[in-house]
């Protein structure tokens, strides 16, 4: 356990975002256990976070993009952590998002993180990095926000989760990814996570499908196969529509590897040799708007402090 030492402290941290090409839903009563095993990259954009912790009565605020927001994975996190630190604190958050919201990138999860990383460190944690893993994840399951991406943005690169929740139980590995490729992604949308991990139908068909997708996987670790098992999950898991459809096949047609949907969202992401991302990414800004499309190399270090 931590305790305040008394003086205010400003940290900043980075969280990758993580997008998902499948995944499985591993239930459990204990939220530290609960999870999901699945597979996919980190990026080098994701969230900024920076944090103010000063005396004061509690007080605990949340911004996003410099608005105020309710966020209530990130404000769990602080509410959880302020009853170990001792002492009356208030807390200034400032969370800044390099990607879209609400659309499979794991933003609430990186934020969630970020927070935990900087206040675990502010506040003296013993094992801070572990903790604040922990912390964030069972947040993230708490709130219905996410179940697989925190360890994954901890842990960087092109991820596989062996088995899901928080350390100690969750388990993850990387799987190599050839050089001079990029992760190029589009959004076309929000969908409600809360709203698809409630539905046990899809419960179910995520358990089956990505069961079957993280035994390929694991079998033959390669990028190519990731893609493959991705495409036969989105497929089967049915939140496929006509218009994903479409912006798959543009990529297919512009050279991708491979692509498949982001889950969850409704946004399609694939693996691009440099060289052909600026004439993708044209293509897709046509299609979508600019602002929608995300190019980024796989970031291999994971969640850290700045």
């Amino acid at each position: 356990m931590g305790r305040w030492k008394g003086e205010p402290a400003e940290l900043q941290a980075f969280v990758p975002a993580h997008l998902s090409g499948f995944f499985e839903i591993c239930p459990s009563s204990r939220p530290e256990r609960m999870g999901s095993r699945n597979g996919g990259p980190c990026l080098r954009v994701g969230v900024l976070t920076r944090l103010r912790v000063e005396e004061g009565e509690g007080e605990v605020r949340i911004l996003l993009n410099g608005r105020r927001s309710e966020a209530r994975t990130s404000l769990h996190v602080a509410r959880s952590l302020l009853s170990r630190g001792g002492g009356r604190l208030s807390l200034l958050v400032e969370h800044r998002l390099q990607v879209p919201l609400g659309a499979g990138y794991g933003a609430s999860g990186a934020g969630a993180l970020g927070l935990a990383l900087t206040l675990c460190k502010a506040l003296g944690i013993r094992g801070w990095r572990r903790e604040a893993v922990r912390e964030a994840h069972v947040a993230e399951v708490r709130n219905l926000t996410g179940l697989g991406d925190v360890g994954a943005q901890a842990w960087g690169g092109m991820v596989i989760g062996e088995r899901p929740g928080a350390p100690p139980y969750g388990s993850w590995r990387r799987i190599p990814v050839p050089r001079g490729m990029r992760v190029v992604s589009c959004t076309l949308g929000e969908l409600s996570t809360r709203k698809a991990l409630s539905d046990p139908e899809l419960g179910e068909r995520s358990r089956r499908l990505g069961r079957r997708a993280l035994e390929e996987l694991l079998a033959r670790p390669t990028l190519p196969t990731f893609l493959r098992v991705s495409s036969e999950f989105a497929e089967g898991l049915g939140l496929m529509d006509g218009e994903l459809r479409e912006i798959r096949d543009l990529f297919l047609r512009e050279g991708a590897l491979g692509a498949t949907q982001t889950m969850l969202g409704r946004g399609i992401f694939g693996f691009v040799r440099e060289e052909r991302v600026r004439r993708l990414v044209r293509e897709l800004s046509g299609c979508v708007g600019e602002r929608a499309v995300v190019s980024s190399a796989v970031d291999p270090r994971g969640a850290r402090l700045l």
